[in-house]
């Protein structure tokens, strides 16, 4: 397929239009989630869907249902033009009978048929400034959909639930909360012909978010997914993209989806679809169906997300089982989970411990917390502004940050306050030992567990990601091996003592890191010991 990105007759034509969306304030263009998607990834998805210039366009009818000044529309439109039109006539008759266009805004819509009209111009040398498109209007959200389009392409606003009222909608009724984007990705669903093609650009909390459950099986159980690119830097706005580019056949069994995941550069030209997977970046269709909630989890096919994706099914097996039997327990049977204070760091009820001496020291998620090392502050909080029952911080505890994509936590024995930047572990009253607390904090800083976390949960969230509570909750913990957890539990109080030194931990010397790999390997040799256990008492291969 060739890659159609290079200058066309016309390839101006948009820019007389940008005043409108540049025009916008930053508070405007996030209340209506309007952010205009690059021209050269328009291009990119156009040529993954197959409408190229090379293809007879003639009969493939194509919507975008948000269309606003039209951006889809009018590089389709020189597709279109290119593809066989020989005459003004005929270039103009294609245009309006096979590019379709919705948007509730009259302004947005005004430009886009001006821009489609400026296309036809610039390609046959006529003036059809009195031509009509079909350029309406409208909210595509209200309006029933049956199967009606070979193309929809669009990148549809994306207006979160919290923020705004999509009550009217009768998608969102029947469902309960939902974002605007997955109403889109639920018209698009209904709207493709079998056989057409889908090309949408999302926030990518669509790829494991739980709200996006039924749109996530909807599409992975009728339609064939060809590529998940995952962007950073596309828009202004505070979240990574998804761009899905589908077919609406259902999937061959042994099908693999081909992913990117990088950020974008507005200045270069961007990877050609035929390109974008490396060996290693296609993913099984089916292995994603298979997922919790059908989570888009594209890295499980890296080889190190093959091994996670095993411990997450021995898990699963594991819950079977008396706890007797279990070579595999969650974190949340062994520790109690909670959140710190509801204040931000910026709240006034915070003040330096030397200007405050009766305050209690409080501790702030991501700041104050270093993976193995003491936690030290200098700010304080006074006892009245502290509202949570004080014995939760006043007890040992293990801190986890919650707003990071990389898993990191210390221990607490002199009763810090937190905030709720992090989650407070407490060990079970049965089992309240520090021997267990130090284990569980050298888990907790493992490259296993953060390799866990990133490949099933923080990676599909390119901007702020966090960790959720039910995510720490479902830990596996190897529960097998008494001696080499005990060995591990004392070569972490060794690691704290190391690590909480001044200094230490900017620049670690070849003693400490060679004490570092022995833990790891250690930790790695006792989730190898209880996943081969799992595996011999359920009968499971290690194949993924």
């Amino acid at each position: 397929m060739e890659y159609e990105s290079s200058i066309n007759p016309g390839s101006r034509g948009s820019e007389q239009f940008d005043w409108y969306e540049t025009g916008l304030s930053p508070g405007e263009r996030k209340r209506r989630g309007h952010f205009s998607t690059p021209p050269a990834l328009v291009d990119q998805m156009l040529d993954a869907c197959g409408y190229t210039s090379h293809a007879d366009l003639s009969a493939i009818r194509v919507l975008d249902p948000a269309c606003g000044s039209g951006n889809f529309l009018v590089r389709a439109a020189r597709r279109l033009c290119q593809s066989g039109a020989s005459n003004p006539h005929e270039m103009l008759r294609l245009i309006q009978k096979n590019l379709w266009g919705l948007d509730p805004d009259p302004v947005a819509c005004c430009l886009a048929e001006m821009q489609l009209r400026s296309v036809v111009a610039a390609f046959s040398g006529t003036n059809p400034r009195l031509a009509r498109m079909h350029i309406h209007q409208a909210d595509s959200l209200t309006l029933p959909w049956y199967p009606c389009v070979d193309l929809l392409v669009a990148n549809p606003p994306y207006l979160a639930a919290k923020n705004t009222d999509l009550s009217r909608y009768r998608r969102a009724q029947q469902r309960g909360q939902t974002d605007s984007y997955l109403l889109f990705l639920d018209l698009a669903l209904q709207a493709v012909r079998p056989g057409g093609w889908i090309g949408l650009v999302l926030p990518d909390p669509v790829l494991a978010r739980s709200n996006a459950v039924a749109e996530r099986v909807s599409l992975l159980s009728t339609c064939t997914l060809h590529h998940i690119w995952h962007l950073s830097g596309v828009f202004e706005a505070e979240v990574g993209a998804v761009v899905v580019i589908a077919r609406k056949l259902p999937p061959r069994t042994l099908h693999r989806i081909s992913w990117t995941r990088t950020r974008w550069r507005k200045d270069l030209e961007p990877v050609r679809p035929e390109q974008s997977a490396q060996p290693g970046q296609r993913v099984s269709q089916l292995l994603l169906a298979r997922q919790p909630d059908s989570a888009l989890r594209y890295l499980l096919s890296t080889p190190q997300g093959r091994i996670v994706e095993r411990l997450r099914r021995s898990l699963c097996l594991t819950e079977q089982l008396v706890p007797e039997q279990k070579s595999l327990v969650l974190l949340k049977e062994l520790v109690s989970i909670k959140r710190g204070e509801e204040l931000g760091r910026n709240s006034s009820a915070l003040g330096l411990l030397t200007i405050q001496p009766d305050a209690y020291p409080v501790l702030r998620g991501g700041v104050d917390i270093r993976p193995y090392a003491r936690p030290e502050t200098a700010l304080g909080i006074s006892r009245s502004a502290i509202n949570k029952p004080l014995e939760r911080y006043l007890l040992p505890k293990l801190l986890v940050v919650k707003s990071t994509g990389s898993l990191q936590a210390a221990l607490d024995t002199r009763g810090h306050v937190v905030l709720q930047t992090l989650y407070l572990l407490h060990v079970h009253e049965q089992d309240a030992t520090l021997d267990l607390a130090y284990f569980l904090l050298a888990l907790l800083n493992s490259r296993f567990l953060r390799a866990y976390v990133y490949h099933l949960h923080t990676a599909y969230k390119l901007v702020q990601p966090q960790i959720e509570q039910i995510v720490l909750a479902r830990l596996p913990v190897p529960w097998c091996d008494p001696e080499l957890r005990q060995e591990i539990s004392a070569r972490a109080r060794e690691m704290e003592r190391i690590c909480s030194a001044a200094g230490s931990v900017v620049e670690w010397d070849k003693q400490l890191k060679a004490f570092y790999e022995e833990q790891e390997r250690a930790i790695s040799a006792l989730y190898t010991a209880a996943l081969s256990k799992t595996c011999n008492d359920e009968g499971v291969t290690s194949h993924v």
